[in-house]
């Protein structure tokens, strides 16, 4: 194992105290996308015969992959926080005097948001098959979306790693990830982009969370669809790739 590794598998068991230290944060993410996927299931159980959603399955079915996405959405909204309370705290500057690398603190704060990501989202998908979903891809299938999920995770922490980054304020951080939620309602997790508005449909197009979406409702609806899986594998690279870059470089600026 290389000293970055080693370091990062440290610093990330530290990190990942918090998630399993907190039961009340993972219930709290879980609760919203649990709430909309029974509310929204049987309210709205009929808007699949409406011409152009395409028909063929319950809306619970069409319903349970944006919600698992949700999850994941929402498990790392804010995850930024975390990094300013060591900020504020002291413990970055005592890090800072010891001899790792500094890219191995930002990088062990992402290894259990993919664990908390994933398994969070992984509730979901469990409560979705209790309430009568299906998994039409089995256990492989359902590993893989825990898999999307976290990946998701890590990838849009960086819209909260970024801001937190640069204000060094909790508040500004939490707002500006407030912002972002319309993104998640502009996605195919209600409906399909054939009903949507045009102006609608066109951010829906770059939409990073509707090709996860698209990739776990397949897996879960019709089967493996490595076209889907691919680009939404593509989405998430160039997510993480740009949030992150940023955010890499607003950390070094940070500990300077």
């Amino acid at each position: 194992m290389t000293a970055f590794a080693y370091e990062t598998y440290h610093i990330g068991r530290r990190s990942l105290r918090r998630f399993y230290r907190v039961p009340a944060g993972v219930a709290s993410t879980i609760l919203f996308p649990l709430i909309q996927l029974f509310v929204f299931s049987q309210l709205y159980k009929d808007i699949t015969s409406l011409p152009g959603f395409g028909g063929g399955t319950s809306y619970l079915a069409y319903l349970a992959p944006g919600q698992i996405v949700f999850t994941a959405f929402f498990a790392t909204s804010w995850s930024g926080t975390n990094i300013l309370v060591d900020h504020h705290s002291g413990y970055l500057d005592k890090l800072r005097v010891t001899p790792i690398h500094r890219m191995a603190i930002l990088a062990g704060e992402l290894v259990p948001l993919f664990v908390g990501a994933g398994l969070m989202a992984g509730s979901i998908l469990v409560l979705s098959v209790l309430m009568g979903a299906s998994v039409a891809t089995g256990v492989v299938g359902a590993l893989l979306i825990v898999v999307l999920a976290g990946l998701l995770g890590v990838a849009w922490a960086g819209t909260s790693y970024l801001p937190a980054l640069l204000t060094k304020s909790e508040q500004a951080t939490s707002t500006l990830a407030i912002l972002a939620f319309p993104l998640a309602f502009m996605s195919t997790a209600f409906v399909p982009a054939s009903l949507m508005p045009d102006w609608i449909r066109v951010v829906n197009d770059w939409n990073p969370l509707t090709y996860v979406i698209e990739a776990i409702r397949a897996l879960m609806v019709t089967g493996f669809d490595w076209g889907a899986i691919g680009r939404a594998l593509a989405a998430l690279a160039i997510l993480g790739a740009v949030l992150h870059g940023a955010s890499f470089w607003a950390f070094r600026r940070l500990t300077a």
